[in-house]
């Protein structure tokens, strides 16, 4: 009867105790503060910390941990699952970076040189000892270098001699020196884009003053030569009606020339005051003529009224 209980007990489904949840719920609240410090990753590699220590309690012991394992097979099986997740943890962790600025400068090593031979004691003279090998010359980050873009490789590494910041060539890895140039080459077309700039908004800034003094200029032409317009303008209305005046009084005067031409002249009466006939008293402007002045004689006084050559 005992071994029916037990090993109903052994196989019986696994169900989580109020133990559970509340490791559950402090690994969640846990989980929050440590993804602004240091990441999921970190939240893993102590959670299977964790779950690695109670399943060997469990494994060892063979009793329920907090977790509620209820036996030492479910205890293996977590702790496959916190290896895991160790694992996976330590894989998520990202590798800290290589601070060049860091890295003391150091004196390329050198292999020190092979000590001269030392003669033998005996009388027999000893082989002539075979020179040893040159050195291979050691590249250490941050040394000093002659030729500048100078690639060597060192092991697996890759080091370029690169001008730094300072004015001086010295040893960095490829990816630093490439970053180093890229940036220097942005800086160097950034300054040149705000000189660009600058220039461009100087030569604008010009040619709107030049524009301002020419329209300027071009205003003050107008308005002279509008004032000279209205200048000549009044001259010749001047002009005008000097000459129109002129031209009227030329005009009078060659009209009273004419008409005085026009007038007929007194002719002298003729010789002795006779006129043959009123024509020519007439002409000599003595008609009409009354009795007893010059020129009269009846012979012209047709009504005999005394008034000769009348109407």
């Amino acid at each position: 009867m005992t071994n029916k209980i037990s090993l109903k007990s052994t196989t019986s489904a696994w169900r989580p105790r109020v133990s559970f949840w509340i490791t559950l719920a402090l690994w969640i609240l846990l989980l929050i503060p440590l993804l602004f410090v240091g990441g999921f990753a970190a939240w893993l590699v102590m959670f299977a910390l964790f779950l690695i220590l109670t399943a060997l309690y469990s494994l060892l012991f063979g009793r329920p941990s907090w977790l509620g394992l209820p036996h030492r097979k479910g205890a293996g099986g977590a702790i496959a699952g916190g290896v895991a997740a160790l694992v996976a943890g330590a894989l998520m962790v990202p590798a800290a970076p290589i601070d060049a600025n860091a890295v003391q400068p150091l004196a390329a090593v050198q292999a020190p040189a092979s000590s001269s031979a030392t003669p033998s004691a005996s009388s027999t003279p000893s082989a002539s000892s075979t020179p040893s090998p040159s050195p291979t010359p050691q590249y250490v980050l941050l040394d000093t270098c002659t030729l500048d873009g100078k690639s060597v490789t060192q092991g697996t590494a890759n080091y370029v001699c690169t001008l730094d910041n300072k004015g001086g060539l010295v040893w960095m890895t490829e990816k630093d020196s490439k970053a180093l140039i890229a940036g220097r080459v942005e800086t160097k077309k950034l300054a040149d884009e705000k000189v660009v700039a600058e220039k461009a908004s100087a030569e604008q800034a010009a040619a709107s003053e030049q524009a301002a003094a020419a329209e300027a200029a071009a205003s003050e032409q107008a308005a002279a030569a509008a004032a000279e317009a209205a200048r000549v303008a009044s001259e010749q209305a001047t002009v005008a009606e000097a000459a129109r005046v002129a031209a009227e009084q030329a005009a009078a005067a060659e009209a009273a020339h004419i008409a005085a031409q026009q007038v007929p002249q007194p002719q002298a009466p003729a010789a002795g005051g006779y006129y043959n006939n009123c024509a020519e008293a007439r002409a000599a402007g003595v008609a009409p003529m009354t009795q007893g002045q010059p020129g009269y004689r009846p012979g012209l006084d047709r009504d005999k009224d005394g008034i000769a050559c009348d109407k």
